[in-house]
């Protein structure tokens, strides 16, 4: 790739934060836009960048798959952790391009920039056999990929409630709903509303399931 790097660097450690941004900025294909410790540390004005890389804050409020999906709309994801948890596959599901270790050396984090922003796809070998591991457990098509919230915007959607009507219920705006419909709709790998319901009822989340939210009832949990 011939033309500069734009990169936004999102590390809550310090001292990484502060090796990153000193290799990244010696690098001749590299521009640096931002290095902030969180995403809403982010400035509106900042020029697009073509690569934001993430280092997510294990104290955060908000799931890894949350944060991806906000910086999604900011630029494509590189997300550097620990991967102590099965994560790479539902990074990649909420909109990351690109999944690296922390271990990994710094010609692989260039290699996996330099991928990402000409929109390939990186996952550091370390974590291939993991990633393999998560795409084979049930349970990352079922309900438990779901946030609680996500879930409870599914049993509405099969209900046959529009996003207004979820929105009042839940205490949400409207187009957070669009969000989280959006999110579910890429987690579960389903299109239409249609689609989207009949899956719900696979799931034992359609109106008809006992589990499902008594009509009336208003949405509970922490609101992102």
């Amino acid at each position: 790739m011939s033309h500069t790097l734009k990169i936004a660097v999102v590390e809550h450690h310090s001292l990484v934060r502060r090796g990153m941004a000193s290799l990244l900025s010696g690098l001749p294909i590299v521009e640096l836009v931002a290095v902030v410790a969180e995403p809403a540390d982010l400035s509106p004005a900042l020029p697009r960048p073509d690569v934001v890389v993430l280092g997510p804050s294990p104290d955060s409020e908000h799931s890894l798959e949350v944060v991806v999906d906000h910086l999604a709309g900011v630029g494509k994801v590189l997300v550097v952790a620990d991967f102590t948890r099965p994560l790479v596959a539902s990074a990649l599901r909420a909109g990351a391009f690109g999944c690296v270790t922390r271990d990994g050396g710094e010609d692989e984090l260039i290699h996996a920039l330099t991928t990402v922003a000409r929109g390939g796809v990186h996952v550091s070998p370390a974590l291939t056999h993991r990633l393999h591991a998560e795409l084979r457990t049930p349970s990352m098509s079922a309900p438990g990929l779901l946030a609680h919230r996500e879930v409870e915007t599914l049993r509405w959607v099969a209900a046959g409630l529009t996003h207004r009507q979820i929105a009042r219920r839940m205490g949400l705006t409207e187009a957070t709903v669009s969000t989280y419909v959006k999110r579910i709709r890429n987690k579960l790998a389903v299109g239409n509303k249609a689609d989207l319901t009949r899956k719900a009822i696979e799931l034992g989340l359609g109106p008809g399931d006992s589990h499902a939210l008594p009509d009336g009832r208003p949405g509970s949990g922490v609101r992102v």
